[in-house]
């Protein structure tokens, strides 16, 4: 992807005062909707502004690289230019409806990105509206942009809203904005990718235009190989010596993705009985106000005892939602997360089969070289068999010196091709190994946050329901004591 992509993108690079400079931006071109005049400003404290291009003048790279037989192999992965010393805090928020009562109406989310120069101490604030098809086209650029790298999930669309036609709920909503606001923490959080410019251009740009749909990255030639190269490909083989660092890699990251997937089972299950539980709260407190009408004498603390089941009814209805939403939520993401690396190391594994069929390709030519070279019958060839060639040969009119030398000559060239296939593919699959500890290395500490992040919501969300039942329950007992009791 070329510089010229993003020459009609308006960088805002003026600072302002003391005060918050206001501006609209948009998400023009793809439906985005413009946002309100408060949706977009920058402030500053009156210094001169630092760049907002971070990602440099242009990027490093913005296509996936095959690793085809031929090419150079080297997998160009490293972001743009890094970034000064900023600290970059992203909120999603005020989710909106937008083209109501159109064929195809979507929803914005105002996200919010605030950027603090840790030696000037100035701040830049952006506010634009971003939809769910900007955020799969930042992911889709990541990923071209980062073949090495697992790009952090998003919110999946395969929920039941999608098939009830219920999307534009505040629940499904509600729940598909924290997601979304966990992808770009993720996407922060990894050294490289927060570096890119693509997530520049989605954080900070105010022009969204066409320019910004997902290209497909052109595919190139790789000479005379190219079918030898699909052909390895397509009938890939297991790898035959295994590297034993991403053995333990795989296993690590299945045990996770298992315990993740029981973990996830076993709080549905849970989630499942508190939905009862409400049921049954809700009903309860409803028999008990049905009570009080027939007890007068016991109204009032019937009454009371009824609305507090109510009560703790709402409370663990919102405990329910709440854990569903940012503890089981942030789970089911970490098992696509887990699937995802999961494929990078097949990924890795293919290129490494690659290396060790064409390796293997190589020997064998070599060996038909040297067997020609040193008039040596092939193996498992009888005379009989030499007889008959030898008398089609004669039929032919073809010179059995001549034809043997045709054939060195072409295997020759054949080993020429093949030693630099091997040189670039076994280049290739050192840096892509080298690129996949790092990275693993990465969403190692990436996972510390997030389950820190997780299970602080889990344990707050129950902080809370206790807190308000043990309220709840306590307006009861003055209403009790008051009743006469002989």
């Amino acid at each position: 992807m070329q510089d010229s992509e993003y020459d009609n993108v308006v960088w805002d690079t003026k600072v302002a005062g003391d005060h918050e400079a206001s501006g609209s931006s948009g998400v023009a071109g793809r439906g985005g909707g413009g946002a309100d005049e408060s949706d977009g400003h920058s402030s500053g404290n009156g210094k001169a502004g630092f760049d907002v291009a971070y990602g440099g003048d242009a990027l490093a790279a913005a296509g996936r690289s095959s690793f085809g037989v031929g090419e150079s192999s080297r997998t160009v992965q490293h972001a743009d230019e890094p970034m000064p010393d900023v600290e970059t805090e992203v909120t999603v928020d005020q989710p909106r409806k937008e083209g109501e009562g159109t064929n195809n109406p979507y929803v914005t989310y105002l996200v919010t990105t605030t950027r603090t120069n840790k030696a000037t101490r100035e701040i830049r604030r952006y506010a634009l509206r971003r939809r769910f098809q900007d955020f799969v086209w930042m992911q889709e650029q990541l990923k071209q942009q980062f073949p090495a790298c697992v790009i952090p999930p998003l919110p999946g669309k395969h929920r039941l809203e999608y098939l009830t036609g219920d999307r534009f709920g505040e629940d499904f909503v509600g729940k598909r904005k924290h997601g979304l606001e966990r992808f770009l923490s993720r996407v922060l959080l990894h050294p490289s990718l927060r570096a890119s410019h693509h997530v520049t251009v989605f954080l900070e740009a105010k022009d969204w235009s066409s320019e910004y749909e997902v290209k497909k990255p052109k595919s190139e030639g790789s000479g005379v190989l190219d079918s030898l190269g699909d052909t390895l490909m397509n009938t890939f083989s297991k790898v035959r010596k295994r590297d034993e660092r991403f053995v333990e890699m795989r296993e690590t990251v299945a045990r996770l993705e298992d315990n993740l997937t029981r973990t996830q089972k076993l709080y549905m299950r849970v989630t499942k009985r508190q939905q009862d539980l409400q049921q049954a709260y809700e009903g309860l407190g409803t028999g008990l106000i049905d009570l009080g009408d027939i007890e007068t004498g016991m109204t009032l603390g019937l009454v009371e005892a009824g609305n507090a089941l109510k009560a703790h009814h709402l409370a663990l209805r919102r405990l329910a939602e709440q854990t569903e939403d940012l503890f089981l939520g942030e789970i089911e993401e970490y098992i696509t997360y887990c699937e995802a690396y999961l494929d990078m190391l097949k990924e890795r594994d293919q290129k490494q089969a690659e290396f060790e069929d064409l390796t293997e390709f190589l020997q064998q030519t070599t060996a038909e070289r040297d067997r020609l070279t040193n008039y040596q019958s092939a193996v498992g060839v009888t005379a009989v068999t030499n007889f008959i060639k030898g008398k089609v040969r004669d039929l032919r009119g073809v010179d059995p010196a001549v034809s043997r030398q045709q054939r060195i000559e072409k295997l020759a060239e054949r080993i020429v091709e093949l030693e630099s296939a091997v040189d670039s593919s076994s280049e290739g699959l050192e840096m892509f190994s080298e690129l996949v500890i790092e990275d693993y290395d990465v969403f190692s500490h990436i996972k510390q946050h997030d389950f820190k992040r997780a299970f602080s919501a889990l344990a707050s969300s129950h902080i809370e329901f206790y807190s308000q039942a043990v309220d709840i329950w306590k307006n009861v007992i003055p209403e009790l004591e008051k009743l006469p009791v002989d």
